[in-house]
This record gives structure tokens, C-alpha cells and sequence, in this order.
């Protein structure tokens, strides 16, 4: 895990991004909205978006862990955002997910499509019936593929970098 030199080909695939996609870098993360670590290394990601600007390009990936129990909801949540309103509410909806910390019960998620102006009733038609679960299942099948298992993982222009880090470790 600690293979920090090889350079992994991760396909985009459409996955929500922010930044130019002239970015001199892509950081594509594969993440889960209930993992503690998630959640702290989202204050770093968001540092380096802040501090890099157009130079960085972030890129989603779902990998909700199977004993995060509203992981998965959660994601769905983010994904029918999306689906709804575009990438801007998709960010949107991924920085409340991480800011309730973990609290992420149907009434927490149907308050969220609230307040992105969802169609909250689709929303939590979308969490209740995994709407988008190929699409969650597609990203973990890539992290298998690329031993991404545990989360949050990076991949800096393909090249790993795992957990919660300090925001040098990205630099």
C-alpha cells in the first residue's frame, strides 16, 4: 500500500469532477461520506482546492465500505443530486454529507435534498431504491481492480497515496 512510484491508469468515466480538465493535476479520490478518515481527509482536500485553484482537478469516486451502513445512501444521495441538478449541487451535496460527520439517517439526508432544492420526494425515492447503484458499483469494481480497498485513497496523476494525510503528503 505504501507503493508510492507506480503509476496507476485510472479511468475518469464521467465520475463528477471540479476543476478545469486542463489541470496540470487530477486527483482522483475514491471515498466513503461515513469513514472517519473520509471525513478528515476532506478538510484537506478542500485546502488543496483552495490553495491550488485551477491548477488542481478533483474527481469523485464512490466506495462505500459495506460496514458504513449509511455510506452507501449516502452516495446515492450525492449521485441523484447530481442527477437532478448537475456537478455544482453534486459538490454541493458531497461537502453536507461530510459536514454531518457521520450522521446520516434518512431524516439527515431527506433535510440535505431539502436544502440543495432537490425534488426531495425523487431524492429519497432514488436513496430508497439505490438508483444509482451501477454506478457505485462500477467505481468500487475499478477500486478492486486497482487496490483501492480501504478509503479514502488517492491517486495523484496515477500515483497512490492512502488515508487521511497531512496536506504535505499531497503536496
Amino acid at each position: 500500500a505504501d507503493d508510492t512510484t507506480t503509476v496507476w491508469k485510472v479511468p475518469l468515466d464521467g465520475s463528477p469532477a471540479r476543476g478545469k480538465n486542463t489541470a496540470l493535476v487530477t486527483m482522483v479520490m475514491f471515498t466513503d461520506f461515513q469513514c472517519p478518515f473520509c471525513i478528515r481527509a476532506s478538510a484537506t482536500v478542500e485546502t488543496l482546492a483552495r490553495e491550488y485553484g485551477d491548477k488542481l482537478r478533483i474527481v469523485y469516486k464512490s466506495n462505500p465500505l459495506s460496514f458504513h451502513t449509511r455510506a452507501e445512501a449516502a452516495a446515492q444521495l450525492a449521485l441523484e443530486a447530481r442527477a437532478q441538478k448537475g456537478d455544482v449541487a453534486f459538490w454541493k451535496a458531497h461537502d453536507l454529507l461530510y459536514a454531518a460527520n457521520g450522521k446520516l439517517d434518512d431524516a439527515d439526508l431527506q433535510a440535505m435534498a431539502t436544502s440543495l432544492g432537490l425534488d426531495v420526494k425523487k431524492a429519497m425515492d432514488a436513496v430508497a431504491n439505490r438508483k444509482h447503484l451501477a454506478a457505485i458499483e462500477k467505481d468500487q469494481g475499478l477500486a478492486e481492480d486497482i487496490e483501492a480497498t480501504g478509503t479514502p485513497q488517492f491517486f495523484i496523476n496515477g500515483r497512490r497515496l492512502v488515508g487521511a494525510q497531512q496536506p504535505e503528503k499531497f503536496r
